[in-house]
């Protein structure tokens, strides 16, 4: 593998969600200006949200009640 080769992945799991256009529109263009696929931008910022967040039941409880 060359350095600009991005590693094989091998993937199991297909998560979907439904999204405003607005949304769409700007999670499209945040991955462009990234400069990544836009699966790649979400498992990043799904997995950075996890690491921070899963341990912490207070921050769990604070994003329980702002997603109601």
């Amino acid at each position: 593998m060359t350095e600009t080769e991005e590693p094989e992945h091998i993937y199991n799991s297909f998560i979907a969600f439904r999204a405003s256009n607005d949304f769409f529109e700007r999670f499209q263009r945040f991955s462009k200006d990234v400069g990544r696929n836009k699966s790649v931008v979400a498992r990043y910022l799904i997995a950075q949200c996890l690491s921070a967040y899963e341990a912490d039941k207070d921050a769990i409880a604070k994003i329980r009640q702002e997603i109601l």
